[in-house]
């Protein structure tokens, strides 16, 4: 095959080359490159006329690889792989990433809408979100490991010098529910005391996280014990399942319990939660999240 002959190549003639190897056709090659039968053969005819070699044979009613095809194939998908590389390095180039912390119930509220907004642009970015504890998200936008945080900052850090590099806008205030299967003998009661919900078992998140320590606090404030889970989740999506199934129960935002009806139901309990507010946290020095907050702002965003 001389160099002149390679000259002629063409990305398509690799496309088709591996369009019918794996489809073993030469009419559904056509027809998924919008061409007509003869066109196909046509190129098929010029491919083979580039290599200098028969690369496909007729087999039953279809086409087959010849050896010299099945010897081409691998640095076919090869060349192939490389093109699709190329485009794949060019969009992220002209798309910015932007990594956001996000406390699970957003998914429930905000973090929809921030997400379709951020894709659609302009400008589009390419997102990755993270779930974690506060004090994890919080530990990862000090460490510039995401841009944004969406969620709160933990009361215990408002004498952090970490604090004063950091800007934020409220967004919200989440109320925190209690929260059982529809079936649960509590469910059908008009009134509930604190203490009549600690005869039962809790699912509930980590120490760490704000739902568990507003449900203690809740009930040291009263002069109880707290509820000890029998059963600790990692986010609220467990908790939940895990309550529309037994006489678990458990605590979350009012939004996630809502967004799960009709398979658990909220309990009417006078319990004082703590509510949770829920706001864009950046880093001053990121120019990058200025940039998505800026144009998030335009959204008026609200739970």
């Amino acid at each position: 095959m001389s160099s002149r002959r390679l000259d002629q190549l063409r990305i398509r003639h690799l496309q088709f080359i591996g369009l019918l190897a794996s489809r073993g056709s030469l009419a559904a090659t056509a027809e998924h490159l919008s061409l007509s039968p003869s066109a196909a053969s046509m190129m098929l005819k010029e491919i083979e006329g580039i290599f200098g070699a028969k690369l496909f044979r007729r087999q039953g009613r279809g086409m087959a690889l010849t050896p010299e095809g099945a010897a081409l194939m691998p640095r076919c998908q090869t060349v192939l792989g490389e093109v699709g590389a190329m485009r794949t390095t060019l969009l992220d180039a002209s798309q910015a990433l932007l990594r956001i912390g996000a406390f699970p119930h957003t998914t429930t509220t905000v973090l929809p809408a921030i997400v379709r907004h951020l894709i659609q642009g302009p400008p589009t970015w390419r997102l990755q979100v993270f779930d974690h504890s506060a004090e994890q998200l919080l530990a990862m936008l000090q460490r510039g490991e995401i841009d944004v945080l969406l969620g709160r900052l933990p009361s215990g850090m408002a004498d952090s010098q970490f604090i004063a590099s950091l800007a934020q806008r409220a967004l919200y205030q989440s109320e925190l529910v209690v929260v059982a299967r529809p079936g649960h003998p509590l469910a059908g009661r008009p009134a509930l005391s604190m203490g009549e919900l600690l005869d039962w078992p809790w699912v509930l998140p980590s120490t760490h996280s704000t739902t568990r320590m507003a449900v203690t606090n809740a009930y040291l404030q009263q002069g109880l014990v707290p509820p000890l889970p029998q059963v600790e989740s990692p986010s609220f999506f467990y908790s939940l399942s895990l309550v529309a199934e037994t006489d678990l129960l458990t605590c979350c935002a009012e939004s996630a319990a809502k967004r799960h009806h009709p398979q658990t139901v909220i309990l009417p309990v006078s319990m004082p939660l703590e509510a949770s507010s829920v706001a864009l946290i950046w880093r001053k020095d990121s120019a990058q999240a200025r940039r998505a907050v800026e144009q998030l702002v335009a959204l008026n965003l609200r739970a």
